[in-house]
């Protein structure tokens, strides 16, 4: 980033005019002007320079329904941002020519826009996608959620770019660059409604033809750490190994999963170097990508990683006897989807469960009369992401 800083002409010249006319024993003059010439700190900051907000699938594919960006002379609806809900105080607009955004990021502060599009088909899920930095072709953030929800996932299907090309997602609710990290805490999109109405409509915020969609997204800003991940991908269960380094040496830091807040899933203590290392298991999450943030609870510095979550299946017994229960766990799956379990062989259908908002389940399975002594395999198929996971059984 450039940072553009004005002086007055010869600014060195004026302060030695000012110190020859001083006198010599006015030294608490003198230090006053050594303290001017010490520089400003100067805090990380990151550029936001775009925002596409577009309807998805169930999975977070872009849908080709209607989308808005902060791009003008395009085809494309403007996208509005603004500081508050009735965009009194808005943040780009009110013509197309002015629908671009470059906004500042500080460390240590918090943002919140809410942001308005002109009516057009809905799918019923949605998604949003920022850039920064001036990279408008390459998501820094990527997330979708159902309309009328405040609830959201990273997102990693295609998407697209500020201009509206296809792109695939960035995976993630956080971005790095420049010693600060950028995490979207909070994001929603409603159906034309009132409140808050006919705000804002394309080219001018006033009343127009009809309420428009409305919405808002909300940034938290951190200095960075650097997080790292391994395996970078698994099913809930799997032994992860968490690494963060560049933390204030002894301090706690709080890890996170899916979200930062909460009830941390490890809270190991920064060693003199400020690193650290941590072996817990992955949490339960849904499938597709997932992030992890470790929060210095001493420097306010954050480190965020992301991984593949995939599906998996667990039996409790994993032993019976044929026309004997078990129940079938399924782990890792689609927010909310439905899940056939299968018996592998004879192939046949157990029943189906719905995931909850972790992607996890729970169906009692009945092991058939036929099934062959020893180990039995469980095949658990989403309807919605088509996601695989695999399980077993040992018939005694």
């Amino acid at each position: 980033m450039t940072f553009n800083i004005a002086f007055r002409k010869h600014p060195k010249t004026e302060f030695q005019r000012l110190a020859i006319r001083a006198a010599p024993h006015s030294w608490p003059f003198l230090v006053l002007l050594a303290l001017l010439l010490i520089p400003l700190p100067v805090f990380p900051q990151v550029s936001l320079t775009g925002a596409i907000q577009f309807s998805t699938n169930s999975t977070g594919g872009a849908s080709g329904g209607q989308d808005w960006n902060t791009l003008g002379g395009d085809a494309v609806y403007d996208l509005w941002l603004a500081l508050n809900p009735d965009a009194t105080s808005p943040v780009n607009g009110p013509s197309d020519a002015q629908a671009a955004i470059d906004i500042s990021l500080e460390a240590g502060h918090g943002y919140k826009f809410y942001i308005f599009g002109q009516p057009g088909a809905s799918t019923g899920f949605n998604g949003l996608n920022l850039f920064f930095e001036g990279n408008n072709s390459a998501p820094g953030i990527s997330v979708f959620g159902a309309t009328d929800s405040p609830s959201f996932l990273p997102d990693s299907s295609t998407t697209f770019t500020l201009q509206g090309t296809s792109v695939a997602g960035a995976g993630s609710v956080a971005y790095s660059s420049g010693g600060v990290t950028v995490v979207l805490v909070g994001y929603d999109w409603n159906s034309p409604a009132t409140p808050p109405g006919d705000v804002c409509q394309s080219k001018e915020f006033s009343p127009g033809d009809g309420p428009d969609f409305y919405g808002s997204f909300t940034l938290r800003v951190f200095p960075a750490a650097s997080l790292s991940l391994s395996p970078v991908s698994g099913s809930p269960g799997t032994k992860l190994t968490i690494a963060g380094t560049g933390f204030a040496p002894a301090e706690t830091v709080d890890v996170f999963a899916g979200r930062i807040g909460g009830t941390p899933i490890a809270a190991p203590t920064a060693d003199s170097t400020g690193s650290f290392t941590v072996t817990p298991l992955e949490t339960q999450l849904p499938y597709g990508p997932a992030n992890y943030f470790a929060l210095g609870l001493t420097s306010g510095k954050l480190g965020a990683a992301a991984m593949s979550v995939t599906p998996g299946l667990l039996a409790s017994p994993g032993t019976g006897e044929p026309g004997g229960t078990t129940e079938a766990y399924t782990l890792g799956f689609g927010s909310g989807e439905i899940v056939d379990v299968y018996w592998n062989s004879p192939r046949q259908l157990l029943g189906a469960v719905t995931s909850n908002a972790e992607g996890s389940g729970t169906l009692v399975i009945t092991i058939p009369a036929s099934a062959p002594l020893g180990i039995n395999g469980l095949i658990g198929v989403g309807q919605t992401t088509k996601a695989i996971g695999l399980g077993a059984v040992r018939v005694n």
